[in-house]
């Protein structure tokens, strides 16, 4: 049998108290601390310790640095976001501008045209603004913001920039009707400007045609029109309308499609024209 330890043994073992242990390890570290200090001699196994240890720190650190980039990335789109759609409104605002600058010009050189036929006209003329416009195809007059406070009678014609419009029917205290061409209960004199040609123009409520020329009459697309001036309402030699199609329906005439030039769709402003009294005052 293995015999039983010695009970002194036990009781008083042999080696270091803990208090020298601790002593013993304090000094140990005050030499290495000093060794270290004084010659750099832990520098290796510091860069030996640091190598080891990188990749745990690395795997350690990873998650956070993804998290970091995520916020990162997700407030710079939201930058990025707010910042286009500023960008985008700012560009709906410069076009807005631009579009009414455009107009603005547009409106100008209208103006500037209609002062110039006016003061090439032997009648009195008075600018006026277009207050509605037809929704009725086949009634086709617009309102006015002159009437008989202005001078204006039932008669006086109609031209904008381009053309022909047509003429005063209806004339209140400040507002007047203006009959248009291409009304149904309209007729228009007119001479073919490249022939000399005459012919009346008839309104159809959606459009302007020629009648009762003959099929064999000297007629081609884009011929101008003007007027003729022979019923003595409108001047002779205002623009009125281009041929824009030609068309044999029976062997005696043809049927011929027009393009009215004025165009009151395009601008907010026309000339009335009033025929000059006698002393030849205008305005």
């Amino acid at each position: 049998m293995r015999p039983r330890p010695s009970p002194h043994l036990t009781l008083f073992p042999h080696g270091l108290s803990a208090g020298a242990k601790l002593l013993l390890y304090l000094l140990i570290s005050i030499l290495l601390i000093t060794a270290d200090a004084r010659f750099h001699a832990m520098a290796f196994l510091r860069a030996t310790g640091n190598t080891l240890l990188y990749p745990i720190q690395v795997t350690a650190q990873t998650p956070w640095l993804i998290i970091r980039q995520m916020d990162t990335f997700f407030t710079r789109q939201q930058l990025l976001l707010a910042e286009n759609k500023q960008l985008h409104q700012q560009a709906i605002n410069f076009q807005i501008d631009a579009w009414q600058l455009q107009h603005v010009l547009q409106e100008n050189q209208q103006l500037r045209t209609l002062l110039a036929l006016r003061n090439r006209q032997s009648l009195v003329s008075h600018a006026a603004e277009i207050l509605s416009v037809p929704r009725d195809p086949y009634q086709r007059q617009i309102t006015i913001d002159i009437g008989s406070h202005a001078g204006v009678r039932a008669g006086a014609i109609a031209v904008d920039d381009s053309g022909l419009v047509g003429q005063v029917t209806q004339v209140y205290p400040f507002t007047s009707q203006i009959a248009l061409i291409s009304d149904k209960d309209e007729t228009t004199p007119v001479q073919i400007q490249r022939t000399g040609e005459h012919a009346i123009l008839y309104g159809t409520g959606d459009g302007i045609e020629l009648r009762y020329l003959p099929s064999h009459a000297d007629i081609h697309q884009g011929d101008r029109l003007i007027t003729s001036g022979l019923d003595g309402l409108y001047p002779a030699g205002l623009p009125v309308a281009t041929i824009a199609d030609s068309q044999s329906n029976s062997q005696t005439f043809a049927h011929i499609d027009c393009r009215q030039l004025a165009n009151i769709d395009r601008h907010n402003h026309i000339l009335v024209l009033i025929p000059a009294p006698r002393s030849g005052a205008s305005h």
